[in-house]
C-alpha cells in the first residue's frame, strides 16, 4: 500500500463545514437515500493527506470525517477495512454525445459505465448531434441528461468559428468550458480557424472559463496522412505515422502563444507527447495561464499495443513509443499534469472493425471511462511507486478546481458531497470487453491485468455501483445532476 506511510496520519476533522447495464445486474427501482451513513474504517486520501478514518454520510453530504462514528445511529455501514477510500472521479472529457439518432452510447450507458469505474461526475464534451454551438444545444443537453445520467455531469460548448455573441450564451446556459479542434479530425465539428481562437482567447481572459483545444498542426497532419495514403500504407503503424509529436507540438506551442498574448486560460487536451509537455511546463513557469490533460491510453499503452490492437486502437492523438510513454510519467510526477481523463468515445465494434484492412476507415476515439481510474491507480501503487494522493490530485481535485465544482467535488470533506469510490487494492482482474458496462462491449484494456477494483460508487450519498462477484448498478436514470460553475460555491 504504498503512499500511506509515506504521508503518515493527519488529525481528522469533525463537525459541520461551512461551505455553502447491459452485462451487469440493473435495479430500476427509486434510490432511496439513507438518511445516514457511515463508511467504517477505510484508508481515506485527499489530493493532501492520507489517513484512517471513518466516513459520516447525512443525506447527500459527507458531515464528518473521524476515528470513530461507532456511536453515530446509522442506517447503513459500510465496512471498508483495507480498502481505500477517495472522491469520486470527474472525467473531464467524455463523448456521450446526447443528442444522438444513431443512439451509439448516450448519458445513460455512459454513466453506468462511469459508476462501475468509480467515476460520480463527468465534463461532457460537445460532439452531439447537432453539435452543441449555442444556447438552445445546450439546454437540449441539460434536459437529456438530467433525464438519463446516473453521474453529476458538467458541459462543454463548442467554438466552431461562430460569432462570439453564441458562445457568450452558451456561458449564460452554465457550459464550464469552451472546446475547439485545431485540426480537422471529427466529422461535423470545424477546426477553428488562428482568428477565431485568437478572439476565443480574448472572449474568456476576463473569466476562469478553460478553453479546451485539441492541439494537432492541420496542416502538417493532413499532409501526412494523404502521403501514407497514396504510399498505399493502411496498417495500424501508418496511422501513428501520421500524426508524430511535432503535429502535437506545434500547435500546442501556437495555443499556449496565444493564451499569454491574450490572458485566456489554455486547457490542452488529451496530451501525448513529451515535447508538447515541456512547452506546457515553460509556460507555466512563466505564469501562463494552462492547464494539461492526458489519457491513459497515452500513459498505459504503447505502439506494440497499436499494432495488436489495430482499428481499436486509432485515436486522435496516436498511442506513441514505450520510450515516449515512459518519459510522460515525469510530468505526472513533478506536477506538470493537471488532469487524467478518459476521452471514452463509444464507438460500436462493427464501425471499428471496419479498418480491419485500412486503418483509416476506423473511427478516431476509444472507449475507456469504466477502465481508466483501476488501470490508472494500479499504474501509480504498483508500478510507478505514486501516492495516493497523486492519484487523487489528477483524477478528481484538480478536475473539479478547473471545472468550478471544488469544494463541493473533488474531495472528502464535511459539507462536500457524499461522492466517494472505495477500491480494493488486492483485488486482480482482467479486462474483458464483455463486462464493461457501456453501450458498446470493447476495451483497449482487453487481456490486461489490472490489480484493484472499484467496489463501490456513491454519487451524493446514494450507492449507484457495488461489485459483489458481479457488476451491480442501483438507482434509475435521471439520479444525475446539472452542474454549473457555481456549483462549487454554492449552497
Amino acid at each position: 500500500m504504498q503512499g500511506f506511510s509515506r504521508r503518515g496520519t493527519m488529525a481528522v476533522a469533525c463537525g459541520r463545514s461551512r461551505i455553502g447495464g447491459q452485462s451487469g445486474i440493473l435495479n430500476r427501482g427509486v434510490v432511496t437515500l439513507a438518511r445516514k451513513i457511515v463508511i467504517r474504517g477505510g484508508i481515506v486520501s485527499n489530493d493532501s493527506d492520507v489517513f484512517q478514518a471513518d466516513v459520516v454520510i447525512d443525506g447527500e453530504q459527507i458531515a464528518a470525517l473521524t476515528s470513530d462514528a461507532s456511536d453515530v445511529d446509522a442506517d447503513e455501514v459500510i465496512d471498508a477495512s483495507d480498502k481505500l477510500v477517495v472522491p469520486g472521479g470527474i472525467d473531464a472529457h467524455t463523448h456521450f454525445k446526447d443528442p444522438d439518432p444513431k443512439e451509439i452510447e448516450g448519458f445513460y450507458y455512459g454513466s453506468m459505465g462511469a459508476v462501475a469505474g468509480g467515476i460520480s461526475s463527468v465534463v461532457e464534451m460537445p460532439q452531439a448531434t447537432p453539435t452543441a454551438t449555442e444556447a438552445g444545444h445546450i439546454a437540449e443537453k441539460i434536459k437529456l441528461g438530467e433525464q438519463k445520467s446516473l453521474v453529476d455531469f458538467a458541459l462543454w460548448g463548442a467554438a466552431v468559428n461562430q460569432d462570439l455573441e453564441s458562445i457568450e450564451e452558451m456561458i449564460d446556459a452554465g457550459i464550464v468550458g469552451v472546446k475547439s479542434f485545431m485540426a480537422g479530425s471529427s466529422p461535423g465539428f470545424p477546426r477553428i480557424t488562428d482568428a477565431s481562437m485568437y478572439d476565443v482567447f480574448a472572449l474568456l481572459a476576463d473569466s476562469d472559463i478553460p478553453y479546451g483545444l485539441h492541439a494537432e498542426n492541420d496542416e502538417l497532419l493532413q499532409d501526412g496522412i494523404r502521403t501514407l495514403q497514396e504510399a498505399g500504407e493502411n496498417d495500424p503503424l501508418a496511422h501513428a505515422d501520421s500524426r508524430p509529436p511535432i503535429v502535437e507540438a506545434e500547435a500546442i506551442n501556437r495555443a499556449v502563444f496565444f493564451a499569454e498574448q491574450t490572458g485566456g486560460r489554455a486547457y490542452i487536451c488529451h496530451t501525448s507527447t513529451v515535447s508538447g509537455l515541456e512547452i506546457i511546463r515553460n509556460a507555466k513557469e512563466r505564469g501562463v495561464r494552462v492547464e494539461v490533460e492526458t489519457c491513459p491510453q497515452y500513459l498505459a499503452l504503447d505502439q506494440d499495443d497499436l499494432i495488436r490492437l489495430g482499428p481499436f486502437g486509432r485515436c486522435a492523438p496516436a498511442i506513441r513509443e514505450r520510450d515516449e510513454v515512459e518519459l510522460l510519467w515525469s510530468y505526472v510526477q513533478d506536477g506538470t499534469m493537471d488532469t487524467i481523463a478518459s476521452d471514452h468515445c463509444g464507438y460500436t465494434i462493427e464501425s471499428k472493425e471496419a479498418g480491419a484492412n485500412n486503418i483509416w476507415e476506423a473511427p478516431l476515439g476509444l472507449s475507456g471511462i469504466q477502465t481508466m481510474l483501476p488501470a490508472m491507480l494500479d499504474e501509480f501503487l504498483h508500478k510507478r511507486d505514486l501516492d495516493f494522493t497523486d492519484f487523487v490530485r489528477v483524477t478528481s481535485t484538480n478536475p473539479a478546481k478547473i471545472f468550478g465544482s471544488y469544494p463541493r467535488k473533488g474531495t472528502l470533506r464535511p459539507g462536500s458531497d457524499a461522492d466517494i469510490a472505495i477500491y480494493d487494492l488486492n483485488a486482480p482482474w482482467t479486462v474483458n470487453g464483455k463486462d464493461m458496462l457501456h453501450k458498446n462491449k470493447w476495451s483497449p484494456f482487453e487481456g490486461k491485468k489490472i490489480g484493484v477494483r472499484v467496489i463501490r460508487t456513491l454519487v451524493r450519498g446514494a450507492t449507484m455501483y457495488e461489485f459483489n462477484g458481479d457488476h451491480v448498478v442501483h438507482g434509475q436514470a435521471g439520479h444525475g445532476r446539472f452542474i454549473d460553475r457555481e456549483y462549487g460555491v454554492g449552497g
